[in-house]
């Protein structure tokens, strides 16, 4: 058994390597939960900020066949959206637009197969919000660990 120094490296030399493993984990299962939470606030924002505004709207089987465009897709029409609130009213400043290009980044995808933005269906901006939000809750769905509380935990 080690004793002293040599213990002690040990213990570290395996703590930095299981550290250098999370990284690479996180990002192969990317989260929204943040994002989420902003989609929802404009939901619930959107109609007492209505503006004739009509969005390209993929759906959930867009985001299965081609995440990464999907994403850049809502990413753009959320700058959009956000550009013509502002001329109506004053919104909080997002980076929405931003995060979710940031996400979109993190699928591995060739795009040649994926259809553009401007051939998906057209919705006004409530309808849009709620696809974006369906889409991002199913994908917390599959990405998201979720902690599950039971009796047992908290018992020990």
């Amino acid at each position: 058994m080690l004793r002293g120094r040599p213990a002690f490296a040990s213990v570290y030399l395996c703590f930095v390597c299981l550290l250098s493993l999370l990284p690479s984990q996180l990002a192969a299962k990317p989260c929204t939960r943040d994002i989420l939470k902003q989609v929802k606030f404009l939901v619930k924002l959107a109609p007492s900020l209505s503006v004739d505004c009509r969005l390209y709207t993929p759906t959930i089987d867009d985001y299965q066949n081609c995440p990464s465009s999907t994403l850049k897709c809502f990413a753009d029409e959320i700058k959009v959206l956000i550009e013509e609130w502002s001329t109506v009213g004053k919104i909080p400043c997002f980076t929405l637009n931003i995060s979710l290009t940031t996400l979109a980044s993190k699928f591995n995808q060739t795009e040649s197969e994926c259809r553009q933005c401007e051939l998906f269906r057209e919705e006004e901006a409530e309808n849009f919000l709620k696809g974006l939000q369906l889409t991002l809750e199913m994908m917390n769905s599959q990405h998201c660990v979720r902690i599950r509380r039971t009796r047992r935990n908290y018992q020990n």
